[in-house]
């Protein structure tokens, strides 16, 4: 009797456990914004996710719409242990809310949308792209043959498809320069030794203090949905100052912005910041620029080519945007060994903006975008 009574507990006991490992998690999302959200990732916590579904360290998940469609996930670490976030992209009318779910699960196999790698074949560069859009920074190999630049490069894509692996094979074999247009897209932006599309430098008297080429590149979340990589550079002057710089770029799929976080360390107690664009001293184009955070500079284009739009987003602002050194830049005052956090990004005339009114409007509402984000309930 006593056998069949333990028996029935250990029973009840297995089956709470895996009626408790399949409970579900509604997550209740609101867009408080006057701006449609299109696949924007919606980003929450781990820790509280697991302890909603009572989830062992293998077991894996799924994520549903309202109406049972699997949603691609990714876990994000941030370049620590363990897993910090889970992040999926959803997509809400302006004042609108919607439901997804989460328990756990086999998920559906989902082609990366974000792919980034170093690049020694091509003297070490950093590239890296999404189903939008690719950018790429330069690193010691190539500063070895005297070239220094410390900007961010941008190459214009019309494909969905990633594509660096394809345009480094095909240039470096000779078979198709990737600047020239092929159909997918080309590298035409110019960078050289200037903070090409947004990067940051110190300023000391009205003077943009530029970093070399970065020393080591380390990838901390490689997909499917978000890639961020880590940049150290080696020090620096400022003035009479030294600077050790690290930066963290982060790219989202569908985003046509990174976001980067610098963090300057410097043996003062202030200093002035400058995120700037290269600027075309030989032809005059049109820029937007307000102490709101947005930051814009049009290219000049061609017919051939088309043209190329840069930005610039600060969430909490300017304090004050002007050209300086052939950028045009907006500044902030910064505590050295702080995080300092923005956007940057470029779009392109012949993969959907027809003018840069158009890329202005845009720009405002991302800026919307990260000033109203995402309500999320979980349940």
């Amino acid at each position: 009797m006593q056998t069949k009574r333990v028996c029935f507990i250990l029973l009840t006991a297995i089956l709470f456990g895996c009626a408790t490992s399949k409970k579900g998690v509604t997550l209740h999302i609101s867009n408080p914004g006057t701006t449609d959200r299109e696949n924007e990732m919606v980003e929450v916590s781990w820790h509280e996710v697991r302890q909603h579904l009572s989830l062992s360290e293998d077991q894996a998940i799924v994520v549903t719409s309202n109406a049972g469609e699997q949603i691609p996930y990714q876990l994000v670490t941030n370049g620590s242990d363990s897993v910090e976030t889970l992040i999926f992209p959803a997509t809400l009318k302006a004042g609108a809310s919607g439901t997804y779910q989460i328990a756990a699960g086999e998920p559906d196999a989902f082609q990366p949308l974000v792919y980034g790698r170093l690049v020694p074949e091509r003297k070490d560069d950093f590239t890296w792209e999404n189903n939008r859009t690719a950018f790429r920074v330069y690193g010691p190999a190539l500063k070895a043959t005297g070239e220094i630049s410390n900007g961010m490069d941008f190459w214009a894509k019309r494909t969905e498809s990633l594509i660096i692996d394809k345009w480094y094979k095909e240039d470096l074999s000779g078979k198709a320069s990737y600047h020239k247009d092929h159909g997918e897209g080309l590298d035409f932006y110019k960078v050289g030794r200037t903070l090409g599309l947004g990067m940051t430098a110190p300023v000391d008297n009205d003077t943009l203090c530029l970093g070399h080429n970065f020393l080591t590149a380390e990838i901390i979340d490689n997909g499917p949905l978000r890639l961020t990589f880590l940049l150290t550079y080696e020090p620096y002057a400022k003035g009479d100052v030294m600077v050790t710089e690290t930066r963290i770029i982060s790219l989202d799929a569908y985003s046509l912005l990174n976001k980067v976080t610098n963090i300057f360390e410097a043996e003062t107690e202030e200093l002035t910041l400058a995120t700037g664009i290269v600027m075309d001293a030989s032809n005059t184009t049109a820029t937007f620029g307000d102490t709101d955070g947005i930051i814009a500079y049009e290219t000049p284009g061609n017919e051939k080519d088309g043209t190329i739009y840069t930005a610039a987003i600060h969430p909490r602002g300017f304090e004050a945007v002007k050209e300086m050194e052939g950028h045009y830049a907006g500044l902030n005052k910064y505590k050295p060994g702080s995080e300092y956090t923005y956007y940057a990004g470029g779009g392109w005339s012949k993969a959907g903006f027809s003018s840069f009114d158009e890329w202005v409007a845009f720009l405002k509402r991302e800026k919307e975008k990260i000033d109203q984000p995402l309500i999320i309930d979980i349940q």
